[in-house]
């Protein structure tokens, strides 16, 4: 019983702190351990909806940075200015018509927060997870620069080691990485990958 009144501050000071969920403290914790996105970047955020990563992003990249959000649900508007969201399937993502349109070549960090409707039955949530990683490293592997930033959200599984070997051979150095703020009960852990090949 302790464990979850703990954890649930992290719900109440997101609330107290004008955070549109407790998901903002995860990328908070893993930027105070890394130091990835810096002022300046231009920065893709995947299934950014309900906008707390784009809360907490648009801080740490500044005017001069902008962040692009999107997600397949709506996401309410943001008063942040650097920060743009747009309603579309990153299963059918057209990378070339993203960037053409925010005149860009690529983006300078990516980061997925994603996580599948799960079913409780196991094959099939593989399946889904699969699914959603093949779309979510295709952007990737389109979108990113070279040298670039790759922040993804997985789930200890079967599936866990082949996804870190995957993205070995995209990029340099691949962290697994587990945030405070992450509930204990929970399978999640964010994949921290740096300096895309």
């Amino acid at each position: 019983m302790g464990r979850f009144v703990v954890k649930d501050t992290f719900y109440n000071k997101a609330k107290q702190e004008g955070f549109r969920a407790r998901s903002a403290y995860k990328l908070q914790e893993i930027q105070q351990k890394y130091r990835l996105v810096k002022q300046g970047d231009k920065v893709l955020d995947l299934g950014c909806a309900p906008g707390s990563w784009l809360q907490v992003l648009s801080g740490l990249i500044g005017e001069k940075g902008f962040v692009k959000g999107i997600d397949l649900l709506p996401v309410s508007p943001l008063s942040q200015k650097n920060v743009a969201t747009t309603m579309a399937d990153i299963r059918i993502l057209h990378v070339e018509e993203l960037l053409a349109g925010m005149s860009i070549s690529s983006f300078d960090v990516i980061t997925c927060d994603i996580a599948p409707n799960l079913s409780g039955i196991r094959d099939v949530d593989n399946a889904n997870i699969a699914e959603l990683f093949a779309a979510v490293r295709a952007v990737v592997k389109e979108a990113l620069k070279k040298d670039g930033i790759f922040i993804f959200k997985s789930f200890f599984s079967e599936d866990l080691k082949p996804t870190v070997k995957d993205l070995e051979a995209l990029f340099a150095r691949v962290s697994i990485y587990k945030p405070p703020a992450s509930r204990d009960v929970s399978s999640e852990v964010y994949l921290v990958c740096q300096g895309k090949k």
